[in-house]
């Protein structure tokens, strides 16, 4: 037997032995293995071999290639006794025999030297890697797999010292030798192979080795080859590595690049930023993430006290949240900390090409600046690619081929080449492409799009880009239509949903210095609508408010009457909510009605006098927005529309629940109920229909079956309505709501954890989008608590200001009852004067505007406080009596009314009010036929048991029953 390295073979018995036990290998490996031995030492053609092995056949060379690598993995660490020669062949590795014996394999011959073995990497100072830990383990257990990995990313993402990292795992615990090449210098195939040739040590008499010896050196060495910093000789490293792979199937390599090969060989990892965080997080959730942690490791290297505070760490989030976990720009604002602080480097980003300055000098010079590292990137594009791409910058968001397409491309630009031109962008990774289920669209990092705003004014071309820009985002909205508040429907077109961010930067464009004010106006017809539909009513007042502003100022003509309607109808509605003056508005909605008539546009006619009865009711004119809902009912009547007809008839309605004819009103909305339910998506986009017309019909009916004491209806048309408020537009729906149906509601059924947390997601609500008049509203709602829950003092204190505020600016919807709750706060502190006062006023203004829906309650009111003097000290014993008088009087008025409206639950508390007053003053026989009147109300009070109202009744009917009052039995509720 001869020995091969760890082996023992015999070649009579056709066996192979390793530390005395047979291994297997297949009959033509063996084969291989005994042409090369017997060649000894000398270089066989991969021919020869093959005739040797397959005499006669013909036989593909990856046979041959497959049955070398079976013998190199059986000699395990000496399979490099098994050589491969670029273009000459193979040969086994032979050494010279002792004197008379016979040749073994294992040591070279003079005749066969082989190339010299990989240099060893060279020492590199590496910084601690943050955020990169999973990339090199999957980077280095993939390399024992497979031939090329290429990390791809964009300038600055780490990809370099994602390598060096790699290189340093490979040869420190795995024992592979490491080649790293840095291609910077690197201009061309020849340059190339020069870089390569000198980091393998590898010299030539006749100048630079070719490729055949780079590819043999390679290969000898089985070591690890790193071809940093690729893309700019992308497509000679690729035809050098497809080469080398093609000859050595054994070779690993590691290509860093901002494009891939787009070889077959080739294993793409793309290396995403790092992770940062989200808003609301705690400190210690921010400093777990991966771009914090570089930012303070660098911060703290040159100033080491800097952010250790709770503000402190937040900002350094919010710094790498704008900079999107891109290392090198992370490590450039860092660096800025010891100069300007973290709140310094924070407020400068919007500059930050300026700013992200000053990198390590031991770094390439690319890296140094945020701004020489897209430059880099720029300059490999081809000239149809940069116009895309410094255009692309006009675009704020996530924008679609068609937005590419009309804004960026050069007239006459084939689609063809756009789609180049955006490959091409992704590939060298300075374009994000995401998918939106089957629609790709595209956007640029925060800072990427500095850039090519920046490459977009060096070339002259911001305003015609903007003003083409402004074009297609007025035709985009008004082609899509807004966003409608209506639950069924689900926002399908993504262009659609895409657009808001883009409007809003060329709406802000539009209305600069340099802007076009005639399109800003234009835009803004367009993109109002899509505001109040998207919830941001504050931002829809004040760029409608603005646009109206401009509009006044322009030339008659400059902008259609349609554009002028919708700016006006945005405007008005945003007015009902965010706690301006309620005049304005009605001003507004004439404005449209005019230059409706004008136009002979019969639909936005319909549109006005709607929102005059929307604006009306929400002043509390009862009267008006009843005189504007019958004309709206005769407008809609005229209109081809099923759905505004049905509209129509829910203005009735709610008109007449206002004016107390709540039997009526109720019959009315459940037939709305049951048309806008079998409707479904045939609502028209009406941008200022800011609730959808079923959630206003069940929250009135809710009210009114309160107000019947069907508290547990009341309840569950609450749930359902707001089941309908789509997730997606909430506001201001779903205040409204909440504001006047759903926490009311709860407190008067004695639902306290449903009305808290109403409250508490109203007060949120009208936080975040700024809608003052319902922030107004819930302090109302807050202080309706505190007199249930016997805090009258805080009560008052709440509802003073509040009410001031609310008659300012004149909104005077359901507010009623905070008046009422007013004055027995005011009764409380013994300030009756100013109590009578309040409810004297909302009485006449009552009466004046036509509102019955409150009657009963303010007259009940009345009675209450009268009777509440009346039982004060020291009051004479006349006054006494004619008070006593005048309370009873107006309470039983108070009953009256309420009968006659069919809202027993105003009939109940005027009830009960007058016998809790004659029971404090022992007049037991009074107080048992007060409370006998409501025996034909006591089937429905027995569902409402945990109700402020029923608990009061109850309280009454057992301490009658504990005097021994005569049919006290009777009273009891069933």
């Amino acid at each position: 037997m001869i020995q091969i390295g760890a082996l023992r073979v015999s070649f009579e018995r056709r066996e192979i032995q390793r530390n005395g036990l047979v291994v297997r290998v297949g009959a033509r490996a063996f084969d291989v293995l005994e042409v090369l031995y017997r060649a000894n030492g000398a270089v066989l053609s991969k021919d020869a071999i093959m005739d040797a092995v397959w005499p006669g056949a013909i036989v593909e060379e990856n046979r041959l290639q497959v049955h070398v690598a079976a013998l190199r993995k059986l000699l395990g660490e000496e399979r490099d006794l098994i050589k491969t020669l670029a273009g000459r062949g193979y040969m086994l590795v032979v050494r010279q025999p002792p004197e008379g014996g016979a040749p073994q394999a294992g040591h070279s011959t003079a005749a066969a030297v082989p190339p010299p073995p990989m240099p060893p990497l060279p020492p590199m100072r590496i910084a601690p890697l943050i955020g990169r830990e999973a990339e090199i383990a999957r980077i280095v257990e993939q390399l024992e797999h497979v031939a090329v990995t290429t990390v791809v990313g964009a300038g600055g993402i780490g990809k370099t010292s994602l390598a060096r990292h790699v290189a340093r795992e490979m040869q420190g615990r795995h024992g592979r030798a490491v080649c790293f090449v840095e291609l910077n210098k690197a201009s061309s195939r020849e340059s190339m192979l020069a870089t390569l040739a000198e980091a393998l040590d590898l010299q030539s008499e006749s100048g630079v080795p070719g490729e055949d010896a780079i590819c043999s050196a390679v290969a000898a060495s089985n070591g690890l080859l790193v071809l940093d910093n690729a893309e700019h000789v992308i497509d000679e490293v690729a035809s050098f590595v497809d080469t080398l792979v093609a000859r050595h199937h054994g070779a690993r390599l590691l290509v860093t690049s901002r494009e891939p090969l787009h070889i077959r060989a080739e294993t793409v990892l793309r290396l995403e930023p790092l992770a940062v965080p989200e808003r609301g997080l705690s400190v210690d959730a921010i400093l777990a993430h991966s771009a914090v942690a570089l930012f303070l490791h660098r911060a703290r290297a040159l100033a080491p006290d800097c952010a250790r505070d709770e503000a402190s760490v937040a900002l350094v989030a919010e710094i790498c949240r704008r900079l999107e976990g891109l290392p090198l720009a992370i490590e450039l604002a860092a660096a800025r900390v010891a100069t300007l602080g973290v709140e310094g480097v924070a407020s400068r980003l919007d500059d930050r090409l300026n700013l992200l300055t000053g990198g390590l000098r031991s770094i390439l010079p690319r890296h140094q600046t945020l701004r020489a590292t897209f430059e880099w990137s720029y300059m490999l594009l081809d000239s149809a690619s940069r116009i895309v791409f410094r255009r692309s910058g006009c675009f704020a968001g996530t924008f679609t081929f068609e937005a590419v397409c009309a804004v960026t491309a050069e007239p006459g630009m084939s689609i063809a080449v756009i789609v180049s031109s955006l490959s091409e962008l992704a590939t060298k990774s300075l374009l994000n492409v995401e998918f939106r289920g089957a629609i790709a669209v595209y956007r640029l990092t925060e800072s990427t799009r500095a850039y090519a705003l920046e490459k977009l004014r060096d070339e002259g071309e911001s305003q015609g880009v903007a003003t083409r820009h402004v074009r297609y985002m007025r035709k985009r909205i008004e082609e899509n239509g807004p966003f409608v508040a209506q639950p069924e429907h689900d926002c399908a077109d993504v262009s659609a949903r895409l657009s808001l961010d883009d409007a809003r930067n060329a709406y802000d464009w539009a209305f600069s210095d340099d802007g076009d004010k005639v399109l800003g106006v234009a835009l803004a017809g367009a993109l109002v609508g899509t505001l109040l539909s998207a919830s941001h009513v504050q931002e829809c007042r004040q760029r409608a408010q603005r646009a109206l502003a401009a509009l006044d100022t322009l030339p008659a003509g400059s902008v259609d009457a349609v554009c002028e309607m919708k700016l006006c109808a945005a405007y008005a509605t945003s007015l009902l909510h965010v706690g301006d003056d309620m005049g304005q508005a009605v001003a507004l909605w004439e404005r449209v009605l005019r230059l409706a008539r004008a136009a002979d546009d019969g639909e936005f006619a319909a549109d006005a006098l709607w929102g005059l009865w929307n604006t009306m009711q929400s002043s509390g004119d009862i009267h008006t927005s009843m005189r504007y809902a019958t004309r709206f009912q005769h407008a809609a009547a005229s209109c081809d529309s099923p759905w505004r007809r049905w509209l129509a008839e829910q203005t009735i309605a709610i008109s007449l629940h206002c004016c107390g004819e709540h039997e009526q009103a109720r019959e009315r909305l459940e037939r709305t109920v049951e048309a806008f339910t079998t409707l479904g998506h045939n609502v028209p986009s009406r941008g200022w229909l800011t609730v959808y017309p079923l959630i206003y019909a069940r929250g009135t009916l809710a009210r009114i079956a309160l107000l019947q004491c069907q508290p547990a209806k009341a309840m569950q048309l609450v749930e359902s309505t707001l089941e309908l408020i789509r997730s997606d537009a909430l506001e201001p729906s779903l205040s409204h709501v909440l504001a006047v149906v759903a926490v009311p509601i709860a407190l008067d059924c004695g639902e306290e954890q449903a009305a808290a947390n109403y409250l508490a997601l109203l007060r949120s609500q009208a936080t975040s989008h700024r809608l003052e008049i319902w922030l107004d509203y819930a302090e109302c709602l807050a202080a309706k608590r505190d007199m249930l829950g016997g805090r009258p003092q805080a009560a008052l204190e709440r509802l003073e200001p509040t009410l001031q505020r609310l008659a300012s600016r004149g909104f005077r919807r359901v507010v009623t009852p905070f008046v009422v709750l007013h004055a027995q706060a005011l009764a409380h502190a013994g300030r009756f004067e100013e109590a009578r006062a309040r409810l004297d006023d909302a009485l006449v203004n009552a009466r004046a505007n036509g509102e019955r829906y409150f009657a009963p309650e303010l007259q009940r009111a009345r009675g209450w406080l009268e009777l509440r003097r009346a039982s004060q000290r020291g009051t004479p014993v006349e006054e006494t009596t004619r008070r006593e008088e005048a309370g009873r009087r107006l309470l039983g008025e108070a009953v009256s009314m309420a009968r006659a409206d069919g809202a027993p639950l105003w009939e109940l508390r005027a009830t009960l009010d007058l016998a809790a007053f004659e029971l404090d003053n022992g007049e037991t026989a009074r107080a048992a036929a007060a409370l006998e009147g409501l025996a034909g109300l006591r089937a429905e009070l027995a569902l409402a048991a945990g109700a402020p109202d029923y608990q009061r009744l109850i309280a009454l009917t057992k301490a009658l029953q504990a005097q021994g009052t005569p049919r006290a039995e009777r009273l009891a509720p069933q």
